[in-house]
This record gives structure tokens, C-alpha cells and sequence, in this order.
């Protein structure tokens, strides 16, 4: 089950255009992340769609090989929540246990560690040592496995870890989750409470991208250091490229500098600009001239990056 059906909120106004899902990540959207862990390990996906449901289902169909098992959407006119979203999936994910992840964040991780924690009673968390406590929330666990707590605010304890967005719901959760809508959280204490909630700890690379910036951050991490452009982007002979990222589909025209930026499927830049630690999403056309800093462009007009 890939999670797609998310409002984005954080990501506004970015989300308005595009869909977390589909952000292009070098060529590819984001969701292909989790795409890839999900995909050699299941019979069958499914997505949840709720907003911009065909940009999301265009991007996930793209990624699909014809080796790769049959996908399906779970349409959600209104938000049924994580359990609620793979409540109301369960026809099209078929009977057994249901391997979940997240679409807005990005990972290379060995998951085999989760599976081997699979239990048809219970949940198992995909978690790694905690990056950032006092950023996100932590998970604690017992020396069993089993998690203790989930804290929302650090006090310093050093044995933190991080939920990753991959979870493995097993075969008699699933049967029994309650009619939709619903969150994960109230499910999770419920097992958590009888000791059926366990976590596994795996290694690898993760990064989130809920915000503009945290996803101008991503794209930077997996450029280190160069620069990338997509075979269909079109730029000048002349233009200046540090640590960026051109999508498909863009053209960058002469004059023009760009230094840890991330251009779009679509985005043209006219002759002359300069933008610096910019985020530049389309179909449209920024003007010539034009110098940004630490700013998000979108056809609507141009706001901070935060």
C-alpha cells in the first residue's frame, strides 16, 4: 500500500501545483522511493489518491515495469486517514498482510529487518537511530522490540529512534481495522498496549521532503556536488550550473546562473537570471532578469522558501 492521498499542507503552495507524490527527484517522482522497496517484495499495489489524484496516478503508473506487479487506486474524495486508507483498500490489496509506505520521503533502505518481524497480530515499524530528536517525534523501545512510547518532545534520552514511514500490518490487523476514516496513531496504542506494536531497526539512507525547503535539501544530498539535467531540458551553451537540478522538459536561456536550485518539469527561464537557492516549479516562464534568493517560484507568483 503506498500512502498518496496526503493534503500536502506543509509543501503549500508548491502542493497546489504539484502533488508530493510527484515531485521530480531527478528525474523521477518522488514517490519512486518508496516504489522501489514496495514493488519487489508484493503481489500487488495499491495507492490511496485524494488530492490532484491524476498527477498522482500518472506519476505511479510511469514507474510501473512490466515485471512489476499489477497496480490500483483507492480513490478518496474525502481524507480517510492512513487506516482508514488502507481499511477501505483491502478489495483491491486482497486478503494477507499489507507492507505500507509513505510517498513523501525518500530512502534507501534494507527492509529485510521488518520482515522478519512480521507477526499476523500485530504491526512492525521500520525505524532507524534518530538524526534529529528535537525535530521529529521519537519512538522508544523496549529491549524486546517492542516499542514503549512515542514522544513527541525530546528529554534527552539517547536510545531515540525514528519511524520511517514503512510499516508491515499483519494478515488479522488488516481483517480486523475498523470501517474508515481512522489514523494510524489510536491503532498502534491499542497494540502498543497488549505488546503487539514492535519495531525493527534497518539501515540506510533516509530523508524527508515535507517542506519546499526540506525538498530543496533532498535534491542538493543526491546531487553532491554536481549538477543534473534531464535529457528532454534544453540550456544554453552559456549558463552557469552549480549544484542544480533542470527537469524535464525545462529551458534555461543564455546569461543565466544557477546555484543550488531545483527547476521542475516545465519551468523555462528567460535570458539573464540569476537565482540562488531557489525552487522554481511549473509549466511557466519565469521572467528575464530575474534574481532570487532562498525563493519559491510558481505561476502564482513568488514567496519565501521555508
Amino acid at each position: 500500500m503506498l500512502l498518496a492521498a496526503g493534503r500536502g499542507e506543509r509543501m503549500e503552495p508548491l502542493s497546489s501545483f504539484i502533488p508530493k507524490p510527484a515531485l521530480e527527484v531527478l528525474g523521477e517522482p518522488l514517490a519512486a522511493s518508496a516504489w522501489r522497496h514496495l514493488a519487489p517484495r508484493c503481489q500487488r499495489l495499491v495507492a490511496n489518491l485524494h488530492r490532484h489524484p491524476e498527477l498522482v496516478a500518472a506519476a505511479l503508473s510511469e514507474l510501473r515495469k512490466a515485471t512489476d506487479p499489477p497496480l490500483a487506486f483507492s480513490r478518496e474524495p474525502t481524507l480517510l486517514g492512513g487506516a482508514g486508507g488502507v481499511a477501505a483498500a483491502r478489495p483491491l490489496l486482497g486478503e494477507g498482510a499489507v507492507l505500507v509506505a509513505n510517498t513523501d520521503t525518500w530512502a534507501d533502505l534494507d527492509l529485510q529487518p521488518l520482515l522478519s518481524a512480521y507477526d499476523p497480530d500485530g504491526i512492525a515499524l521500520a525505524v532507524i537511530p534518530h538524526p534529529d530528536p528535537q525535530r521529529w517525534s521519537s519512538v522508544r523501545l523496549g529491549c524486546d522490540g517492542r516499542v514503549e512510547a512515542f514522544e513527541r518532545e525530546y528529554r534527552g534520552n539517547t536510545e531515540l529512534f525514528l519511524f520511517t514511514g514503512f510499516q508491515l500490518l499483519g494478515a488479522r490487523v488488516v481483517a480486523q481495522l475498523p470501517p474508515p476514516p481512522g489514523e494510524f496513531a489510536p491503532l498502534w496504542e491499542a497494540l502498543r498496549q497488549r505488546g503487539a506494536l514492535r519495531a525493527a531497526v534497518v539501515t540506510g539512507r533516509w530523508r524527508e521532503a515535507g517542506t519546499p525547503l526540506a525538498y530543496l535539501e533532498l535534491v542538493m544530498s543526491l546531487l553532491g556536488g554536481g549538477h543534473w539535467c534531464h535529457e528532454t531540458a534544453e540550456v544554453a551553451a552559456d549558463v552557469h550550473l552549480v549544484d542544480a537540478a533542470v527537469g524535464a522538459g525545462c529551458r534555461v536561456a543564455r546569461g543565466t546562473s544557477l546555484q543550488a536550485c531545483v527547476l521542475t518539469r516545465g519551468v523555462t527561464l528567460a535570458p539573464n537570471c540569476t537565482l540562488h537557492r531557489c525552487v522554481a516549479a511549473g509549466p511557466f516562464t519565469v521572467p528575464a532578469g530575474t534574481v532570487a534568493t532562498d525563493a519559491l517560484l510558481l505561476p502564482s507568483g513568488t514567496t519565501q522558501l521555508r
